[in-house]
């Protein structure tokens, strides 16, 4: 792939391919979209497509990227999941900093109530894209948070880490990404089992 200068029409070009994909994914499963169809669908040529991306993958991985970024922004500063570790009075601290509720929630349920980002969640073949890139995204921030909490050593954190999110990603996929009653009461069960 060819490095381009980032301008606007770059920006507005690789825009129209990732709403392109969301609007695909609406009626298409992930692994039945190819690139013909997200030319067709954003009107643009294949040249164009390979100039921007490489391939399909390319293109969800800024999308995800761009869905994950968005909860980091609606955060002001570093909070834990709603599975956190954090002692209770540490917990009343960041929800006087923060009285909004939804800003404690893990960030994929952040982005999947995210209405232009929810069809990615939806996807029944998108799930270990997803949990690689909350992996990713997540890992410098938590695993320290679990060693210093839980009092394991690196490899023990990772595990810990990889148990929470696939467990908590897989809680969220059964109850269909809803924030409701039902999800807030089982967060509130997961944070007592998980407390240190």
């Amino acid at each position: 792939m060819i490095i381009r200068k980032t301008d606007r029409r770059t920006i507005m070009t690789k825009g129209m391919i990732k709403d392109a994909l969301l609007e695909l994914l609406q009626n298409t499963s992930y692994e039945k979209i190819t690139v013909t169809a997200l030319c067709k669908q954003s009107e643009i040529t294949r040249a164009t497509f390979y100039l921007h991306y490489n391939n399909i993958d390319n293109v969800l991985d800024e999308l995800l990227d761009d869905a994950l970024r968005l909860t980091e922004l609606d955060a002001i500063q570093p909070l834990p999941s709603a599975i956190s570790n954090r002692s209770i009075e540490n917990e009343k601290n960041i929800e006087e900093r923060n009285p909004d509720p939804d800003a404690l929630l893990p960030a994929c349920q952040r982005a999947a109530s995210n209405p232009k980002y929810r069809i990615l969640f939806l996807d029944e073949s998108l799930s270990h894209h997803m949990l690689r890139k909350l992996y990713q995204i997540q890992k410098p921030q938590r695993i320290p948070e679990i060693m210093r909490d839980y009092h394991l050593n690196e490899w023990e954190a990772e595990k810990i880490f990889l148990y929470m999110l696939h467990g908590n990603f897989a809680v969220n996929k059964s109850l269909g990404w809803e924030k409701n009653e039902d999800w807030y009461h089982i967060q509130k069960v997961i944070k007592r089992l998980l407390k240190p």
